[in-house]
């Protein structure tokens, strides 16, 4: 096992064992699409759009490898699509589509700015 510094994510062990984790997480969000009916009030909310954000922060903080730049912009433009299609039937209050929609972006281009700088070194 390589190791190169005191922190915690520092060597190799530990960082196979977070890329793991976002292995998990990225055959989660490929699974719910897979299926053909994600459901935004289900799957979409309470597991996509969390996984993304989680897997963001497990490669940002551990230095992990992010999915690849076009795998996130198909989770992206499928999930984008998807909420403008559903999003009404849910009978939204005020302005809370447009907010979520725009807290949803950035989740998505938070990690598509990171697997790009991420993939660009190879």
């Amino acid at each position: 096992m390589g190791t190169w510094g005191e922190g915690n994510f520092d060597n190799d062990g530990a960082l196979d064992y977070v890329g793991g984790l976002i292995n998990q997480l990225m055959d989660k969000i490929n699974a719910c699409f897979a299926e053909g009916d994600v459901y935004l009030d289900e799957e979409g909310e309470e597991i996509i759009i969390p996984s993304v954000h989680i897997i963001s922060l497990l490669s940002e903080e551990c230095k992990a490898a992010p999915p690849k730049p076009d795998s996130v912009v198909e989770w992206r433009d499928k999930y984008l699509t998807l909420f403008d299609e559903q999003i009404g039937g849910l009978d939204p209050a005020g302005d809370f589509a447009q907010k979520r929609r725009e807290v949803i972006e950035a989740t998505f281009d938070k990690l598509i700015t990171r697997s790009r700088s991420f993939w660009r070194a190879d």
